[in-house]
């Protein structure tokens, strides 16, 4: 007995029964479903199962295939199909999804080799199955009911089928995908895969989904990947092996001509071109066993029972103790086997007696009656092998973080000798002194300036500081903005620069100093926030009370040098500033879009910075002549001034009906503000 759709053996678990009628729901072979006590109750003796009866192709569904598949097409159902529609769809793979929105509910029939959709007619999935997949439908049937004679289905059954055909080296039932180069399709076609099918004669291999995956920058992820093999019907070219989001889907990620032979059913395990036609990864390996990170670790098997109620989703499977572990595994190791020629043997573990049966994979506690599922579970890493390599890592983080103490330590004298030569020179230049005495000191005082270390050091680009900045720049640019606006929403980005600038810091914290303290004494002035997510430097622990935020500057690839060496010079500013020349920033990506060259060259540059806002100024219109902060009393300038001028959007700006749209922020004094990141990006 096996399920008709996915093979499953159909003595174990909840087996729905077609009697050409009706649904009879039986569990383990040994109950059978009451309607009036809405229980399981033992199967009478007297009931018995015509076994020609059984093997009518549609009879027997698992209770996952009989929920996705069998309870929509028999007959009296919204969607039924006839029984030869039923056969030919479950032979070639056609899926149900009433819930998706590509098929219309009224279409919900999937076919998977053509990804078109189709209703429960005569006229439309049955026709469309004759007329474009009759001859491979004949040709998988062929191949299923030879396996099923002779009794070695390699994708499902017991698990002593499933351990011959390992031995017999016909085929693996699961593979292992690592090592892929390309970092964004490796996101797609890594992990365990488990094979479900047949296509063109050989295995399907599907990957199994830990979590839901998340979109990425080219957009929505797949739920899952599969790996196919592809017959000549389409030319030398299409003949191989795939890995794609669908079984014959016009995207594909990777191929591989090799093991072309239809005696060979392994999938080959290295030689796979990313894409198609492109270059050989010559790293990606498809295995029959974790390829990588457990590799040089002692491995123990562990076996797990189900915690989970029965047909709860997602599964909970839990490691049993070490002793109840050990004792399943020397039966294992025995051909699995129970006592006196049965299928039982019983286990003494915490307690209590567990009996076991090696058939149907269940353990029952003999003391409370209760059964679970069982199985053989994954490899896992002996804590005896593991603790040692934890060991040695804290040692290597302990050596590094010392290492990086002494590389700050020698920073901090560097700039101690600079500063002191700097001194040096400006006691000398003062002295009345001949012009080569002038020059020799000048020359000193420039070889002082080169003991100081690299400005800036670029972030690798596989570095997760990519993703964060692209999803901070998104969540910055304003969802009622538009037009020009949403090309940054395209934005591609394709090189961070951190910024490591002693002399630029110091002149920053001072100046962060200086507004603490006017603050404490002046009137409180009102906290601000920025639309940029703070999550993009992470380690900046910024000062609220003197309304330090992040911002962004927007600016062209000749000017990021001099930013990043020197900092933001305020007179360097242009004068036709609509608010003064001062140095610009905002908090939506948009408007730094505007002055990053981006524009016309399709490439641009942007500066992350931390910026001191202090007690700010709201403009109510343009300010061009403003050269230096607006006084806080125009009455009293001995109550000092704001430290920082605020256009917000609707502001008027002079030039004509249409208000200020973007949020910008003006200082006077470009201390205020630290650049932190350089990042260059592309956009269409």
């Amino acid at each position: 007995m096996a399920c008709f759709k996915c093979h499953a053996d159909a003595k174990d678990g909840e087996v729905a029964i077609w009697s050409g009628q009706k649904w009879l729901w039986v569990w383990n072979c040994s109950h059978q479903w009451d309607q009036s006590s809405h229980s399981y109750v033992q199967l009478p003796r007297v009931l018995r199962f015509d076994a020609k009866a059984l093997e009518v192709p549609g009879t027997i569904y698992c209770y996952r295939c009989w929920d996705d598949w069998g309870q929509h097409v028999k007959p009296g159902s919204k969607y039924a199909l006839s029984s030869t529609c039923e056969e030919m769809a479950v032979r070639l793979g056609v899926m149900f999804e009433a819930n998706n929105t590509q098929s219309r509910k009224s279409n919900p029939f999937h076919c998977i080799l053509c990804n078109a959709y189709f209703n429960a007619g005569a006229r439309s999935l049955e026709m469309h199955l004759k007329a474009a997949h009759l001859d491979q439908f004949q040709q998988n049937k062929q191949k299923a009911d030879a396996l099923q004679k002779a009794h070695l289905n390699p994708l499902v059954g017991s698990k002593r089928k499933a351990d011959a055909m390992i031995s017999e080296k016909d085929f693996e039932p699961v593979l292992y995908v690592s090592g892929c180069s390309h970092a964004l399709i490796a996101a797609h076609i890594e992990g365990r895969y488990t094979a479900t099918k047949w296509n063109h004669g050989k295995p399907i291999y599907e990957k199994e989904q830990t979590k839901q995956p998340a979109d990425g920058f080219w957009g929505p992820t797949p739920r899952s990947a599969f790996i196919y093999f592809w017959d000549e019907r389409d030319g030398a070219l299409q003949h191989g092996w795939w890995f794609a989001p669908i079984v014959g889907h016009n995207n594909v990620w990777a191929f591989n001509g090799a093991n072309r032979e239809a005696e060979v059913l392994t999938v080959p395990e290295s030689g796979w071109r990313i894409t198609f036609d492109g270059d050989i990864d010559k790293t990606l390996r498809v295995t029959a066993s974790p390829a990588k990170g457990l590799e040089d670790l002692k491995l123990e098997l562990r076996w797990e029972f189900l915690a989970s109620p029965e047909g709860a989703s997602p599964e909970d499977w839990q490691p049993m103790k070490q002793d109840m572990n050990d004792v399943l595994e020397k039966r294992w190791a025995k051909h699995w086997d129970g006592d006196d020629g049965t299928d039982f043997f019983n286990v003494e573990s915490n307690g209590f007696t567990y009996r076991i049966d090696c058939y149907t994979m269940y353990q029952e506690n003999l003391k409370t009656y209760r059964c679970r599922r069982i199985r053989r579970g994954e490899p896992r890493a002996s804590m005896a092998a593991v603790l040692p390599k934890l060991m040695a890592k804290d040692a290597e983080i302990a050596r590094l973080q010392a290492q990086n103490s002494d590389l700050f330590k020698e920073l901090d004298k560097l700039d101690d000798k600079v500063r002191r030569l700097e001194q040096e020179k400006a006691t000398l230049m003062d002295s009345v002194v001949e012009h080569d005495g002038q020059m020799m000191l000048q020359e000193i005082w420039r070889m002082g300036r080169q003991l100081q270390v690299k400005v800036y050091k670029e972030v690798p680009a596989w570095h997760k500081l990519y993703s964060i900045i692209k999803d901070a720049l998104l969540d910055a640019c304003p969802k009622d903005h538009f037009g020009h606006c949403h090309r940054i929403r395209d934005a591609h980005i394709t090189e961070v620069k951190q910024i490591f600038n002693v002399e630029v810091w110091k002149d920053y914290e001072f100046r962060k100093k200086r507004v603490r303290k006017e603050l404490e004494e002046g009137p409180a002035c009102v906290r601000l926030t920025s639309n940029l997510n703070s999550e993009v430097c992470s380690w900046a622990e910024l000062d609220p009370k003197i309304n330090e935020i992040l911002v962004i500057h927007g600016t062209t690839f000749d000017k990021i040098d001099q930013i990043a060496t020197c900092g933001f010079d305020e007179r360097l500013a242009r004068e036709s500033g609509l608010y003064g020349q001062g140095v610009y920033f905002t908090d939506q990506s948009c408007k730094s879009l505007q002055y990053s060259g981006a524009a016309t060259q399709h490439v641009g540059c942007l500066i992350i910075a931390r910026l001191v806002l202090g007690r700010p100024f709201f403009a109510g219109g343009p300010q061009k002549n403003l050269k230096i902060e607006p006084f806080l009393d125009v009455n009293d300038p001995s109550k000092g001034r704001f430290h920082s001028v605020i256009a917000r959007p609707g502001t008027p700006t002079g030039l004509g009906p249409q208000p200020q749209v973007h949020q910008e922020y003006v200082v006077f004094d470009g201390a205020q503000a630290y650049p932190e990141m350089i990042v260059h990006f592309k956009i269409p």
